[in-house]
């Protein structure tokens, strides 16, 4: 559980190393649109996935309170360290052992080169006290994997210190999976039949990005009984 919950870890910290990888050979400025874009899709998976437990829940997350790459110096550091470690991103993202040593080592260095992350640290000062079981703990990068009540996830979800949070311990952020419960069953068509009936289509919200995301299985921009009959097909194919 613990090697699956450093994975989905990893898949963040892959998104930033990205960046970095191209900042180290261009020195330029990086664009975080994909990446900002990816992370209001976790969200509004997360948002729609924390409709599945009840209030009392204990709920399995990850958060991710990431560090400013709009400072020179951070994005320096991070590219050095990217460079001097000869990084294998194929494997960074398969292998649950280096990917760990790699998080942590980073976390490490950043610590050493004095890197603070104000928005991690306000993080554990608020929810210290709320988190019922700590996991993984990287405070520089700003990840971590907790276990909390439902309503105190939520709350996490909606502050502004966190970049995204993901609920669950099987995340599957995947075309077909409406109810986001991580798994694709005949419950996502009866999801997908609700849906069509509020005529989703502005993506306005966090939840209506993922849903056309999620439902929108022909792609053309809207979610109508076009997509409960493709998802019907997928699963009987």
């Amino acid at each position: 559980m613990l090697k699956k919950l450093t994975c989905i870890i990893i898949s963040a910290v892959v998104l930033i190393m990205s960046t970095v990888c191209a900042f180290a050979k261009s020195y330029d400025k990086p664009s975080l649109e994909n990446a900002e874009e990816y992370f209001a899709l976790i969200n509004g998976c997360s948002s729609v996935a924390l409709k599945n437990y009840d209030n009392d829940d204990v709920v399995d997350a990850i958060i991710y309170c990431g560090l400013d790459l709009s400072n020179p110096k951070i994005m320096f550091y991070l590219s050095m360290f990217y460079i001097a470690n000869n990084i294998d991103m194929e494997k960074l993202t398969s292998d649950p052992t280096y990917s760990t040593q790699i998080v942590k080592n980073l976390n490490d260095y950043l610590a050493n080169k004095g890197v603070e992350n104000s928005k991690s640290d306000d993080f554990v000062k608020k929810y210290n006290s709320e988190i019922l079981e700590n996991k993984l703990n990287f405070p520089v990068i700003g990840a971590y994997t907790l276990k909390a009540k439902k309503t105190i996830v939520q709350k996490m979800l909606d502050d502004s210190n966190t970049d995204f949070v993901i609920v669950g311990t099987v995340f599957m952020l995947s075309q077909g999976d409406v109810n986001a419960d991580g798994k694709i069953n005949s419950n996502d068509v009866k999801s997908l039949q609700c849906l069509t009936a509020e005529l989703i289509k502005s993506g306005s919200s966090l939840e209506e990005q993922f849903y056309l995301y999620s439902a929108d299985l022909n792609g053309d921009g809207k979610i109508n009984i076009n997509d409960a009959t493709a998802l019907q097909q997928k699963l009987t194919a």
